[in-house]
């Protein structure tokens, strides 16, 4: 499998980082978790649970759009990638809509075939998923209430012809990973 991008979205806690890792591994992809333009900033002002500066978000977002930018116009020929995507709102926060544009777009620019995966899980799976401590030293939420309040929303809204929801509560990483490789060979018809 060459030149595709697995796109996982979701709620916080319902296993992006964890299932991409096995995706990456397993289309020898690079994983670009959406901490991975968040936490470059996030080392600098150092968040400790206190709300964030004004205007952090909008550093997080230029490096975002920096790196989505250079896989869309310098990412080597041919290479797979996994992005992940942590939704806030369910019918579509305004910077939700821009992150799902600019990774659709470097998926049309480079010509890839792209898989959306909205991720999904139950509440008792999230307050154990969400209470890990190797999120907190990743700087991702682990605030149970405020996932559940988010996981309790509808699916983000994405139109794709290529979209798979699954549920991950009754699901190992590994078993879910193997259903989204298997979604894609089924589309490639590989």
């Amino acid at each position: 499998m060459e030149n595709v991008i697995v796109y996982l979205l979701g709620p916080p806690g319902v296993g992006k980082y964890t299932v991409g890792k096995l995706i990456a591994e397993r289309l020898s992809a690079k994983l670009l978790d959406n901490h991975f333009w968040c936490n470059p900033i996030f080392e600098v002002v150092e968040p400790d649970g206190r709300p964030l500066p004004a205007g952090v978000w909008d550093k997080t977002n230029d490096v975002m759009a920096a790196v989505l930018e250079t896989v869309a116009r310098f990412g080597p020929a041919g290479r797979n990638y996994v992005f992940t995507h942590a939704v806030w709102d369910a019918g579509g926060h305004p910077l939700d809509w821009i992150i799902a544009g600019q990774i659709l777009w470097v998926a049309e620019r480079r010509a890839a075939r792209l898989l959306v995966v909205r991720l999904a899980c139950g509440e008792d799976q999230l307050r154990e998923r969400i209470s890990s401590e190797e999120r907190g030293l990743r700087f991702k939420t682990r605030d149970t209430e405020m996932a559940l309040a988010l996981a309790s929303l509808p699916a983000f809204p994405i139109n794709h012809d290529w979209l798979l929801d699954l549920d991950t509560s009754d699901l190992s990483a590994a078993d879910t990973a193997a259903q989204i490789e298997a979604e894609l060979t089924s589309r490639l018809g590989a």
